[in-house]
């Protein structure tokens, strides 16, 4: 069964066999899973990944990770980002929807996977798949494309004893056997072959499919492709199979289902969670891939004005004993290629839903943030420069806030430094208030 929460949602034990939504995000799970999940926890937290924090006895509530986790018993635990607020319980569905939607993109901006249109026919990639059945839909769409083209074989060496002499004898092998065995020849020769390592590695992908996934169509498709390739033996040892994937002209039409392979397989799993149990359990830290997205979208429409380099780190708070400490490293950094017209300027994003009308004025915006905010300023830019801090918007946040003008000493006085806190619109692709060309709020232009 597929139960879909939110980040920070709460799962409970309800003690029984059954699993259903209480709420939005608050799900009741059978024992049986939620002990999996308390186990779960208790593994990742060793490696200092905190996927679970206790909420009471029998209830734990979901981090800042989204993803998938399957557990033996046949459960899926779907974690999916929580972008928008709403409390209407019949809108439910909705708003999983869209946030499905909005998990698929930005994976496929972190992957770099073509958009469903450039990669083929896209009737497998409907709204209401979970991200587990979306991820195969797609492999068994990139194999479908792959069959229309061709598979390609290799000549592979084969070492036998036969009866007949072809291709070449080794003579020292058959001088050396006994006379019992002297009617039998010890050669070697050439056969073309579509045991390969790419064709291993998809058969071993679908062989899984077929073993996971509780989509009618997608269970009905694997079987017929893994048909198609009943005469290829699916890969043992992914590991060691997929160094031996090559690329170039002849191997042109495997480009597209590779990273998909690699996904299923789990050999392409920035947070991978691996146990007894290898069902497709995959957790991305929800601001890492926030991170990503934006950076990529930068990347396509400012590149021509800024050099932009991610998690620059040279730069450290102090030294220690000879060494540097502490070091800074903020997300983007915008190093202006013409520093007559432009300033260099460094973006930094955070995931967390911010309120642009709280009394406060404080905004849901933590010390914390702005305490490092400054120390990029003065480390990075020296002052001389603006800082763009990046949330996602929402329905209480769609407007860049009134600047923050940063103080300053004495020293630097004639210098300007603003943090400006920015929404980045996840629908449109699009950052709002800010225009980075000019380096100036577009209410100020």
């Amino acid at each position: 069964m597929l139960l879909s929460i939110r980040e920070y949602g709460v799962i409970e034990d309800n003690g029984t066999e059954h699993a259903f939504a209480k709420e939005l995000d608050h799900i009741c799970v059978p024992t049986s899973v939620f002990d999996y999940l308390c186990e779960l926890s208790s593994q990742t937290k060793k490696n200092g990944i905190a996927i679970f924090e206790l909420e009471g006895r029998r209830k734990i509530k979901v981090d800042n990770y989204v993803g998938i986790i399957q557990t033996p018993c046949g459960h899926t635990i779907e974690i999916l980002p929580k972008h928008v607020e709403i409390h209407e319980q019949d809108q439910r569905e909705i708003v999983l929807a869209n946030e499905r939607q909005l998990l698929r993109k930005m994976l496929r901006i972190l992957w770099k996977l073509p958009s469903s249109r450039e990669a083929g026919s896209a009737s497998l990639d409907k709204l209401d798949l979970p991200l587990s059945e979306w991820i195969m839909s797609r492999f068994l769409e990139a194999c479908n494309l792959l069959l229309q083209r061709g598979l390609r074989s290799e000549y592979q060496r084969i070492a036998e004893q036969s009866a007949y002499l072809k291709g070449k004898l080794n003579i020292q092998k058959y001088l050396t056997q006994p006379v019992t065995e002297q009617n039998r020849f010890p050669i070697e020769h050439d056969v073309f072959s579509l045991n390969t390592a790419p064709n291993r590695l998809i058969k071993a992908a679908l062989e899984k499919i077929c073993t996971l996934t509780q989509d009618n169509d997608n269970w009905r498709l694997a079987n017929e492709i893994r048909q198609k390739l009943s005469e290829v033996p699916k890969s043992t040892l992914p590991c060691l199979d997929f160094p031996q994937w090559k690329s170039g002209r002849l191997y042109a039409q495997y480009e597209s289902i590779k990273v998909w392979c690699e996904i299923v397989l789990g050999e392409q799993t920035p947070s991978a969670l691996q146990g007894e149990w290898y069902g497709m359990s995959l957790l991305f830290p929800m601001e890492k891939l926030f991170e990503a997205y934006v950076l990529s979208e930068m990347e396509k429409k400012y590149s021509g004005h800024y050099r932009i380099q991610r998690q620059k780190s040279n730069k450290y708070l102090c030294r220690h004993n000879g060494k540097n400490r502490f070091n800074l490293r903020p997300d983007i950094y915008f190093e202006a290629k013409n520093k007559t017209i432009h300033n260099n300027m460094i973006l930094d994003t955070k995931w967390k839903l911010l309120d642009q009308n709280s009394e406060d004025q404080r905004y849901g915006i933590s010390d914390g943030d702005m305490r490092q905010m400054f120390a990029y300023s003065y480390m990075y830019l020296e002052h001389d420069g603006p800082i763009v801090l990046i949330y996602p918007k929402s329905l209480k946040f769609h407007e860049a806030l009134p600047d923050f003008q940063l103080n300053k000493h004495e020293r630097d006085q004639g210098k300007n430094p603003k943090i400006w806190v920015l929404p980045f619109d996840l629908d449109n692709d699009e950052l709002i208030g800010f225009d980075m060309i000019k380096n100036q709020d577009i209410g100020d232009s």
